[in-house]
């Protein structure tokens, strides 16, 4: 059938190379372990391969212009499970036949993920994006996967592949082969531990020399930046060779996702080494929040960055960047908790609770969370005195109050309140303290006029953190008892609960 599958994909006859394709890699899945267990035909298994590496990389653009290449992809899955299940010296024999196929498949599979030209792409439906999209998220399963039987070597070859690209003065390269090799190189970084891989600090070093003219190119150079975040996080030096592309990223629109996203885990993983860019760090995302560039859910997530950031910080640097950051959105609050209730005013104040308290789920200064093989050696002196994020809760609090007793009967508003004292007690635990009896109170007299979910939820959250702490008793256990006498009152009159408690 080769000749045919040949001729079929030369003279665009699509039905018969799908079909063709459907046959060879059916007869590859199935039999791969009997067609290797037969050495002494293993040419012609070979040129089954081989046919079948010929179906991944059939000319066209998935899924326009075919929809062959992914038929084959779990071929290559079950070939190499295959081949790595016997035993050595067997194994040694076809990994030396096969690694130069997967090495040769690592190409073909690249060749596929690259986006078509600008021009080519502005044509495509929205349904044909994404399922390039998925395509290539499979083509990155495979890289993947791949690089357990290819090991270092495969990124060596990515690298020295993107080196030669991006150093060529022969002629100008397109973006979108570019786009491809760091994204085979990100497909890895994602999942596999590549702290002690040689070629990262010369991909470091290379990745500003990318000149980026477009969006998905310099999505995915965000993207593999993340990736290798915890790399930087053992070599610091080499954090601002890529922090600056970070940043101004941050103040497009269309990479939101990635640069937000990255800039979250450089601050997760390098908070220690952050100090020196923090003033920076927060003032391009105070801009970018102020201007409202991003989503809500980008938003949420540059404020759990800060949170990581300022986490590092000396007290007082946090107290004053807290300032600065939280000051305008406290203004606006109050502003709102003046106003007659209505549904814009809500998404507005569920927005500002929502950016506290994603702020107040990271911001911890006695990094209960860190798990950091290096953190012991970087940890701070385990700072006096309250802890800032108490510190913002308490003269916040009064104005938190205003809020409820507007919004008291509306679920969502009461939700995005308790969750901000849901994420401060899970991330401060001990220091959370201080809050203790003002916030017992205000949920007993909230659950007492409008009894709500969230409400019973918080009150679990502070009996499972002091049940340990008699000193707090008190003021949880009068909760506790206020609670649970409302609850039973419903339930003896048969009334269902708002918020969803059945």
């Amino acid at each position: 059938l080769q000749e045919q599958l040949r001729q079929a994909v030369q003279g665009g006859d699509m039905e018969t190379s799908h079909g063709i394709c459907r046959i060879a890699v059916a007869l590859g899945e199935n039999h791969s372990r009997a067609l290797l267990d037969q050495v002494q035909h293993w040419e012609s298994f070979l040129a089954l391969v081989n046919m079948i590496m010929f179906c991944t990389g059939i000319p066209g653009h998935y899924p326009v212009n075919e929809t062959t290449s992914s038929l084959t992809l779990t071929f290559w899955y079950t070939l190499q499970d295959d081949i790595l299940s016997f035993e050595p010296d067997k194994q040694a024999v076809y990994q030396q036949v096969y690694r130069p196929v997967y090495f040769q498949l690592v190409d073909v599979l690249l060749h596929k993920a690259q986006f078509p030209s600008d021009e080519e792409y502005g044509f495509w439906s929205s349904d044909e994006k994404e399922q390039f999209r998925i395509y290539r998220v499979d083509i990155s399963d495979t890289l993947m996967y791949v690089y357990e039987m290819l090991g270092a070597e495969l990124l060596s070859s990515l690298y020295d592949k993107l080196g030669r690209l991006l150093t060529s003065t022969d002629q100008p390269s397109s973006w979108q082969h570019t786009e491809a090799l760091l994204y085979g190189f990100q497909s890895i970084a994602e999942t596999i531990d590549v702290n002690y891989s040689d070629v990262v600090p010369g991909l470091i070093g290379l990745i500003p020399r990318i000149s980026i003219s477009n969006v998905q190119l310099a999505d995915t150079v965000m993207f593999t930046i993340g990736a290798l975040s915890e790399w930087l996080a053992d070599h610091p030096v080499m954090i601002n060779n890529v922090l600056p592309l970070v940043l101004q990223a941050l103040g497009n629109p269309e990479l939101s996702i990635s640069s937000v996203s990255t800039l979250k885990k450089i601050c997760r993983e390098c908070k220690y080494d952050l100090p020196p860019y923090a003033a920076n760090i927060v003032a391009v995302s105070q801009d970018v929040l102020m201007k409202q560039i991003h989503k809500t859910s980008q938003c949420m997530w540059l404020m759990q960055a800060l949170g990581f950031l300022l986490s590092a910080l000396q007290v007082e640097e946090i107290l004053k960047n807290l300032h600065s950051l939280i000051t305008p959105y406290i203004q606006q609050l109050e502003k709102l908790a003046d106003e007659t209730p209505n549904p814009s005013n809500k998404l507005a104040i569920i927005h500002i609770l929502g950016l506290l308290s994603n702020l107040f789920t990271t911001l911890d200064i006695s990094h209960h969370d860190d798990d950091h093989e290096n953190t012991e050696v970087k940890k701070l002196p385990v700072p006096q005195g309250p802890n800032p994020v108490v510190v913002v809760l308490q003269q916040v609090f009064q104005l938190i109050q205003k809020v409820l007793s507007k919004w008291l009967n509306d679920a969502q508003v009461v939700e995005s309140v308790c969750a901000i004292f849901e994420k401060s007690v899970k991330t401060l635990l001990d220091d959370f303290a201080p809050m203790v009896p003002q916030l017992c109170e205000m949920l007993g007299q909230m659950y007492s006029t409008i009894p709500q979910a969230s409400a019973l939820d918080l009150t679990r959250q502070l009996v499972h953190i002091f049940a340990h702490e008699p000193a707090h008793f008190p003021p949880i256990k009068a909760l506790f008892l206020l609670v649970t006498s409302v609850t039973l009152t419903l339930f003896q009159q048969g009334t269902a609960l708002p918020g969803g408690v059945p």
